[in-house]
C-alpha cells in the first residue's frame, strides 16, 4: 500500500499544539487517536499550485493593495485547490488507513474551528477544504508578504463513536487542564469530548 501521508501523532514532528498533544499522549493522557497530514507539499507541487496561484495574485500587492483583485484572486485560489487532486494511490491509502475509525475532526493545529467528517471519504474532502481555506483573504493578509504557505499541517482526529451518535462539541475540562499543566510544568487548557483530549491551548500560543 502507498504511504497514506498520515503521520501518527507519536511520530509527527511539529511545534505548538502538535508538540503538546504528543507530550500529553506520552504522559498517558487520553488523547484521541490522531494523525498529522504530511501531503501538502506533494499535492501543491503535482498540481502546479505555487505557479498558478502566484499568477492569480499578480498586480494585487503594490504600493497599495488592490482589494477588488485580492478578493477575486483569493476566490480563484481556493477553487484551484478544491479542484486539484491527490495521487490516486495516495488517496486510496489515506482512505484505507482511516477505514472504520470515524467520525473524524479535521483542523489546523492551534485552531479551534474544525470540519467534521463522518467517513474517511468525507475526511478527504474536508482536508482539501482546509487546504483551500489558507487562501481566504484574512489568511493571506495575516501571512503577507508570504503568499504561498510552504506547509499546511492538518490534524485528523478519530472520535471512535458510532456514526449514528451525535458528536458532542469539545469542552474545556478543568480537571484535565490542571493535571496536564502540572505534568508539563506550564499552564495549558485542555478541551475534551467524551473523555478524549482533542485540543490543547497554551499560554504561549499554538
Amino acid at each position: 500500500m502507498a504511504n497514506p501521508g498520515l503521520i501518527p501523532l507519536a511520530q509527527a514532528e511539529g511545534q505548538g499544539e502538535v508538540s503538546l498533544l504528543k507530550r500529553a499522549q506520552s504522559l498517558g493522557f487520553p488523547v484521541a487517536e490522531s494523525w498529522v497530514v504530511g501531503l501538502w507539499e506533494e499535492f501543491a507541487r503535482l498540481n502546479n499550485l505555487p505557479e498558478r496561484i502566484e499568477r492569480l495574485f499578480q498586480g494585487v500587492f503594490g504600493v497599495r493593495i488592490d482589494e477588488e483583485r485580492l478578493l477575486l484572486a483569493a476566490e480563484e485560489a481556493e477553487r484551484a485547490v478544491r479542484e486539484s487532486y491527490l495521487l490516486p494511490e495516495r488517496a486510496e491509502a489515506f482512505l484505507e488507513t482511516l477505514k472504520g475509525k470515524g467520525p473524524f475532526l479535521l483542523r489546523q493545529p492551534g485552531e479551534g474551528t474544525h470540519h467534521l467528517a463522518q467517513t474517511p471519504k468525507e475526511a478527504l474532502f474536508a482536508l482539501k477544504r482546509l487546504w483551500a481555506e489558507v487562501f481566504r483573504v484574512e489568511a493571506i493578509l495575516e501571512r503577507h508578504p508570504l503568499l504561498f504557505p510552504p506547509s499546511v499541517p492538518v490534524l485528523v482526529q478519530a472520535l471512535g463513536i458510532p456514526e449514528e451518535d451525535t458528536v458532542p462539541e469539545a469542552q474545556e475540562d478543568p480537571l484535565l487542564s490542571l493535571d496536564l499543566s502540572e505534568a508539563l510544568g506550564e499552564r495549558v487548557v485542555v478541551f475534551a469530548s467524551r473523555g478524549l483530549v482533542l485540543r490543547i491551548e497554551s499560554q504561549h500560543g499554538g
